[in-house]
């Protein structure tokens, strides 16, 4: 048996250069050096977990697309409402002039409507900022520990502009008023003498007890010259007799009186109105005559409720204006507050708990506080919750920019560690193609060479066959 040495070794290096040559084409063609875990098992297990991660990033990158979306239409739908809310302050002097309130009427029910379609409208791919309420999650980062996972979270929370918080039952009839204290329209002081917020009785307006003799007002002339005067306003519709109760209470025997006036004018006799001294109770009657506190109002309109103080301190919670006869016994509290114009403003501008019900209110609630009559009966108090609504809007606009510039800055980090961690694969798994033609071109010629020499060694042998023949 003949064993052609020569040509068995050519072959082997012709076998071994188009191994070199396949594997370098193979990286060419797919630009992979790592194709599989045979190529290299480490390198194959580590690209694809980073793959997994950067597969998730790339999600998380699309999630902040969409909580951006939302952002934005909430953002526009607040420089919608901001307009809407000037065009309603802008009615407020209008109102004053008490010309045309049926057309601000229907202004103002179209800006309502307005207002609540663009809230409505708001919302993007399911998310609506401006009506949700509490705080929606969404998962914006992901940090990788061993095998363990932490995500990274963004919390945004809700406008709840539709929130409604104010639910109390109020008095809306024509023949019947019920005014809070600390809710009066205006006030003019005397002198040292002056109504302030009892700052021992929440919701009680008093005249302190002066230091020195006690100081008497017994007549119109000495009542309008030297007291203390509160105004409250409220728009009569049905003309006729109507009768005013106050309640409230006296500090003693000789401070708890007062007198009650009607557009500026004193109805009551020397006497004034005696309040309780030992508790909140109803004043209801001219001291010393019995007589009943009232006053027959002839046409409709705007009038004005006065309240003045007799002796040298009074404290009073609120005032009855009704067409009902009947007398309100001492135990009787007062009432729910009446709106003023079909509006529960008086709620929301009490001085004493006035801010903090505007702040829990939601801004539509706020709106819908101030329409024309309420414009035109307290000027003052609709344009301080208009105020309060545009607040809302700036503080909530606020907060909606902090949450878009958060995500500005999530999305520049996932994508510099996405390319980072792509660039990490890349040098794991990807060929360096001019290398690889470098070494396809090194394999061809090999392959080249070992073909030479296997058709030189199949030559050589076939030339010492021929001499033994």
């Amino acid at each position: 048996m003949f064993t052609n040495l020569s040509a068995v070794t050519a072959l082997k290096q012709l076998r071994t250069a188009q191994d070199v040559g396949d594997d370098v084409r193979a990286q060419i063609s797919t630009g992979l050096k790592v194709r599989s875990a045979d190529d290299n098992p480490a390198y194959f297990l580590v690209a694809n977990t980073t793959r997994g991660d950067i597969s998730v990033l790339k999600g998380l990158r699309d999630n902040l697309s969409v909580t951006e979306g939302a952002i934005n239409a909430a953002q526009a739908g607040i420089r919608q409402l901001n307009e809407l809310t000037l065009q309603l302050a802008d009615m407020v002097p209008v109102a004053q002039n008490g010309v045309a309130i049926e057309q601000l009427n229907v202004t103002f029910n179209e800006i309502i409507e307005q207002a609540i379609d663009t809230i409505d409208a708001a919302g993007f791919q399911g998310r609506n900022l401006l009506a949700d309420s509490g705080i929606e999650t969404s998962v914006i980062g992901l940090n990788r520990e061993g095998s363990q996972f932490r995500f990274q979270t963004l919390g945004v929370a809700g406008g709840d502009f539709k929130r409604k918080q104010f639910n109390n039952a109020t008095v809306e009839t024509a023949n019947y008023f019920v005014l809070r204290a600390n809710n009066f329209s205006g006030r003019a002081d005397a002198g040292t003498a002056t109504w302030s917020d009892s700052a021992t009785a929440p919701g009680f307006m008093e005249w302190v007890d002066l230091p020195g003799p006690n100081i008497i007002n017994r007549t119109p002339a000495e009542v309008l010259a030297s007291s203390p005067r509160l105004d409250y306003r409220v728009q009569i519709t049905n003309p006729g007799r109507y009768y005013i109760n106050v309640r409230g209470m006296g500090y003693n025997g000789t401070s708890d009186s007062i007198h009650v006036g009607f557009n500026g004018t004193v109805l009551t006799g020397n006497g004034g109105v005696d309040l309780p001294t030992g508790g909140p109770g109803w004043g209801t009657r001219e001291t010393g005559t019995g007589n009943r506190v009232f006053i027959d109002i002839p046409t409709p309109g705007l009038y004005t409720i006065n309240i003045w103080g007799r002796e040298d301190g009074a404290r009073i919670e609120g005032i009855e204006f009704t067409d009902d006869p009947s007398i309100p016994s001492g135990a009787t509290p007062l009432p729910p507050v009446t709106a003023i114009g079909g509006s529960d403003l008086p709620f929301f501008t009490d001085p004493v708990e006035g801010e903090r019900r505007r702040a829990e209110a939601g801004f539509m609630e706020l709106l819908k506080l101030v329409n024309p009559e309420a414009m035109r009966l307290a000027p003052e108090s609709a344009m301080l919750v208009l105020d309060s609504a545009r607040a809302k809007l700036n503080r909530y606009g606020a907060q909606l920019g902090a949450y878009e510039k958060q995500i500005d800055r999530q999305r520049s980090y996932l994508d510099g560690l996405t390319g980072d961690l792509e660039g990490a694969v890349a040098d794991l798994v990807e060929a360096d193609l001019a290398e690889a033609s470098s070494r396809l071109q090194a394999a061809q010629v090999q392959e080249q060479l070992a073909t030479q020499s296997l058709v030189s060694a199949n030559s050589r042998s076939s030339l010492v066959l021929s001499l033994f023949r």
